[in-house]
């Protein structure tokens, strides 16, 4: 596997990748010689690829036990937490014990928090599956789940004894997965990484069939976006908040359409009522704007808020965005990061972010969503939505402060069948090039239950 590391201050971890690489995968976790593995998974990828690589780690490895929790952004809360770490507990976890968190954010962010608390830290291992983990989420050593008040608002800090990603896995996503992870890249393009626009531009793929070359790019790109704004600002407070760029309206947009808009989709509609904003406030010009809106279309996402998506909702949630308290801003103002050209991030001192008068962004929520209801108003196509996502958010999110509804969610069926994806994305390590997807039950690398 490639190995890349990752530095954030004095917080240092390998970052590995390859393709049909399980065996690889396996191997790096035998090498932590841990006295049992808890493989955390939501119960879709439990069902792909939990039951399979937990099988291999027991006979490879050592003992090891899949702990599963349900689907959806409205399960990534501290009672599931809770409820995983009674269950390691139950199967003995130790402190010599490593969790494993295996899926996309939402299981990462729940495994990683309860890695932080049991024995107050034991050794975490992420085993992305989704484009938005592999690129974003496991790069961060935030670990947050979600309240009634907003998301990510309960969490800590902590640190992945190392990545390991496998792209096979990335076989089985729906189309409207890897268009979220494309909003994630966008956004590093425009407010980080601006050498990469011209190229991105071409390479997005509204049919989200990318090839190996452009996949292999673009997760490099992503490594180094970060660590452009990380590598001295491990806790992301100062340089690191401009990875929040999009995240104000594309939070409230996500959390409003109880699961419907991917997290990816929402920062990416995010992003163009953040440019929106900043010409308001006479920060940038209406190219700025054209460029956002052109970069999300080309990503195959609808570069305005979804007409299913309750206006009001997002604006209730505006109000609780998880970057407050990090600038003093005057009453009935947000702080919000925004551009005034691609790469040129606006400041208040020494902060990447302004105050924004909320007023302001409620109207541009407004004005985007009757845009998007004139031209249908889904923030992707709504094929792409048809299917649960392995770890998306697919069921209901509370609609304002308040309490969790009781009960989970239905879970919705499993997907037909899996996207369309170039044969052996970063062939690094790939011991079967051109393999079909994985079936369920079956881990990408040909590790069978």
């Amino acid at each position: 596997m490639q190995t890349t590391r990752i530095a954030m201050e004095d917080a240092s971890f390998p970052y590995r990748l390859g393709t049909d690489c399980a065996e690889d995968v396996v191997a790096r976790l035998a090498a932590l010689e841990a006295s049992s593995y808890l493989v955390v998974a939501d119960t879709t990828v439990a069902e792909l690829y939990g039951a399979a690589l937990t099988a291999h780690i027991d006979k490879e490895a050592g003992p090891s036990h899949l702990l599963t929790h349900e689907v959806g952004e409205v399960h990534k809360t501290l009672a599931t937490v809770s409820a995983l770490a009674e269950q390691a507990l139950g199967r003995g976890a130790d402190r010599r014990s490593v969790v494993v968190a295996l899926g996309g954010g939402v299981t990462g962010n729940i495994a990683g928090l309860m890695a932080s608390l049991l024995f107050r830290g034991i050794r975490l291992v992420h085993v992305p599956t989704t484009v938005v983990a592999m690129l974003d989420s496991v790069l961060s050593l935030k670990q947050a789940v979600n309240t009634t008040f907003g998301k990510n608002l309960a969490g800590t800090f902590y640190q992945p004894v190392e990545v390991l990603a496998d792209t096979a896995a990335l076989r089985t996503l729906p189309p409207r997965e890897i268009r979220s992870g494309m909003g994630e890249v966008v956004k590093n393009a425009l407010a980080i990484r601006p050498a990469m626009l011209d190229r991105l531009a071409g390479a997005l793929r509204p049919d989200t069939r990318y090839d190996d070359e452009t996949m292999r790019w673009i997760i490099a790109e992503s490594l180094a976006a970060k660590a452009d704004v990380t590598s001295g600002d491990k806790h992301e407070r100062r340089s690191g908040l401009v990875l929040e760029y999009g995240h104000t309206a594309g939070h409230a947009i996500e959390h409003a359409s109880r699961g419907a808009v991917a997290h990816g989709a929402g920062v990416a509609v995010g992003m163009t009522l953040a440019a929106e904003v900043s010409r308001r406030l006479g920060h940038a010009d209406a190219g700025l704007v054209a460029l956002h809106r052109e970069l999300v279309a080309a990503a195959g996402v609808e570069p305005a808020v979804p007409d299913h998506v309750d206006t009001a909702l997002v604006k209730n949630w505006l109000a609780y965005d998880n970057k407050r308290g990090y600038l003093d801003s005057p009453p009935g103002h947000t702080p919000m990061v925004l551009l005034s050209a691609p790469g040129e991030v606006l400041h208040t001192g020494t902060m990447p972010l302004v105050p924004v008068p909320l007023a302001l962004l409620e109207e541009v929520v407004d004005e985007s969503a009757a845009r998007g209801g004139a031209g249908g108003g889904a923030a992707e196509p709504a094929a792409a939505r048809t299917g649960p996502v392995p770890d998306g958010p697919e069921a209901a999110v509370p609609a304002t402060p308040g309490p969790v509804p009781a009960g989970p969610a239905a879970a919705a069926p499993l997907p037909s069948g899996p996207a369309p994806t170039a044969s052996g994305m970063v062939p690094v390590c790939s011991t079967s090039p051109g393999a079909e997807s994985s079936t369920i039950g079956v881990w990408p690398g040909g590790l069978s239950r």
